[in-house]
């Protein structure tokens, strides 16, 4: 199976080289790294040019006229890329020399490999590549858990051609991030295979635009924002919006999987004893304990 990279950069000069020297690195080697740049001020280019004149698989650099933003930008290199299967590649981690080839074969021996999206546990490092801990292993991997969290971190992602037709149909406006909406793809069309051995040093340097955090600062920064949500009153739940926007996008997504969102959507407007036999047994849930009874606690408020 052709395997392609799609790697997105934007001013990621400082740790670039080292992400790219991972990929060069892998025991099973990309068929080719597609880079499309979202109009870097920094030496990031430089680095990519040089990259690709030593690069032992070609190396295709484009040059945005325009910022896109990450989704866009993401969904524009998926559509650059001629591989069977696609790996998601962002510029500031490092990837462990398995990573590509425990995909591949994972995705081999699915049922249904152009349906199944692959992803990893990570070792989360901070920006000089100390360990800062594991992520933790999901115990649900699921539509009804995709619709309130993403399990499939990008830097981890790879993909079979299914996956990928269905998210180029869509709009990236619609997507809160890329590799969620490929997660929720996964899970209603086909399979999610988790891999619970780490794939790659996922760097947390300060400005990820999607990282790490402490259990406790997690949920505290959760809690704000849902207090500035409801001092805005602004209504709903991103993720279930993200939810709303998916099978608005998909008119064949799968019943039961339409119905969960739309019952979801309902019980914004439902009187509070609906909200609490919901609440009591819902039919989403997050994997962490504690985000998963504050996520029952906002079903039962009607704040979802």
């Amino acid at each position: 199976m052709k395997l392609s990279v799609a790697m997105c950069t934007f001013n990621g000069a400082p740790h670039l080289r080292q992400q790219l020297d991972s990929i060069a690195a892998q025991s099973r080697l990309p068929d080719e790294l597609v880079v499309c740049d979202d109009g870097s001020q920094d030496a990031t280019v430089s680095v990519l040019e040089h990259f690709a004149t030593c690069a032992p698989f070609p190396v295709r650099i484009h040059l945005n006229p325009v910022n896109l933003g990450v989704s866009a930008n993401f969904s524009q290199a998926v559509g650059l890329c001629s591989g069977e299967l696609t790996a998601f590649s962002d510029q500031d981690d490092v990837w462990l020399p398995h990573k590509l080839a425990r995909a591949e074969t994972t995705i081999r021996q699915s049922s249904d490999p152009a349906a199944t999206l692959y992803c990893s546990r990570l070792q989360y490092v901070n920006a000089s590549l100390a360990p800062l801990g594991l992520s933790p292993i999901p115990s649900a991997v699921s539509f009804g858990n995709a619709i309130v969290e993403n399990i499939a971190t990008g830097c981890s992602v790879v993909f079979g051609p299914e996956i990928r037709r269905r998210l180029l149909q869509a709009a990236p406006a619609d997507m809160m991030m890329h590799d969620w909406w490929a997660y929720l793809l996964a899970s209603a069309y086909g399979q999610v295979a988790y891999d619970p051995t780490p794939g790659a040093l996922y760097r947390q340097h300060g400005g990820n635009v999607a990282g790490w955090e402490p259990r406790a600062w997690k949920i505290w920064h959760r809690t704000k924002s849902l207090a500035r949500r409801l001092m805005a009153d602004r209504r709903g739940m991103d993720s279930l919006n993200q939810a709303a926007r998916f099978i608005a996008a998909y008119p064949d997504v799968p019943e039961e999987d339409r119905q969960l969102v739309e019952e979801l959507l309902r019980l914004r407007d439902a009187g509070v004893l609906t909200r609490l036999r919901y609440a009591l047994h819902p039919r989403v849930g997050r994997n962490d304990r504690i985000e998963n009874f504050g996520l029952k606690a906002m079903l039962l408020m009607g704040w979802h």
